[in-house]
């Protein structure tokens, strides 16, 4: 994927979280964006869906994402946490854990080992999971494939999102299932808004939190970022009400603590 192909896609899905735009302006956009005219047609907006951005058609004919018309309240959002076998070029992922929640009330649950013939011993360390453990595990398309269909287009949220998402979305992309389009929310970023903390580590947070769980495995590390976003959802101003408010509040709120000195580990 070319930088410049993402780069137009991000922005038009950024123009898209701001306002509608005329039809016939997001089709001609879409259409000179390399990345998404070789995969479909932009006017099948089942596609789009189908890879996590979910771009509606509103009464006026003018194109938007459904985010931005859905209250938090009802919003799908799916929690997600992986672990790996070392850095994106080096490893692979070996556990995914997720679980979906709307209003509070779990939808569904994720969880699977991954097959990988090695995992290092600091890994296993670290996580408790040896190649022994994996034995068996279907392979990594399969459980992408799985999760996949899995999310759906739930919103992607994760504490320090920039990395499982960006794992699973590369990992898709070599197994020849597409990018991810899904909107997403970094938890450290929101906690750094709404809760008073010294650090905004997972495992900070937990304590400050009272969140008593094992602690990287991906399953229950999805279970702690749900409990930290429901603390976070609870200390939230009153504008903020949509989708697409509470992504630009965890982007651009002013900050609770300075977070020079935070471990995003």
């Amino acid at each position: 994927m070319s930088q410049d192909s993402r780069k137009g896609l991000d922005n038009l899905i950024e123009l898209l979280a701001q306002k509608s735009i005329n039809y016939h302006d997001f089709i001609a956009k879409a259409q000179k964006i390399e990345l998404i005219a070789e995969l479909f047609e932009p006017k099948d907006f089942s596609m789009w869906r189908a890879m996590g951005l979910n771009v509606i058609k509103l009464d006026n004919g003018k194109i938007t994402l459904k985010t931005r018309e859905t209250d938090i309240e009802d919003e799908i959002f799916c929690f997600v946490d992986i672990e790996t076998s070392g850095g994106l070029s080096s490893g692979q992922i070996i556990e995914i854990g997720a679980i979906k929640v709307q209003g509070g009330r779990v939808l569904d649950r994720f969880e699977s080992f991954v097959y990988a013939n090695f995992v290092p011993e600091g890994i296993t360390e670290l996580t408790g999971i040896s190649a022994r453990d994996l034995v068996g595990a279907p392979s990594l398309a399969s459980v992408l494939e799985r999760f996949r269909l899995f999310l759906g287009d739930a919103i992607f949220v994760a504490h320090n999102v920039k990395f499982d998402y960006g794992f699973i979305d590369a990992s898709m992309q070599k197994c020849g299932f597409g990018m991810l389009l899904n909107r997403k929310i970094c938890t450290v970023e929101l906690a750094r808004r709404t809760i008073e903390s010294p650090k905004y580590n997972l495992g900070a947070l937990k304590e400050l939190l009272g969140i008593e769980n094992t602690h990287h495995r991906a399953y229950s590390d999805a279970i702690s970022c749900k409990e930290i976003f429901a603390h976070a959802i609870s200390a939230l101003p009153w504008s903020v009400q949509s989708t697409e408010d509470l992504i630009l509040f965890s982007r651009t709120a002013g900050l609770k603590k300075p977070s020079a000195t935070a471990n995003l580990s």
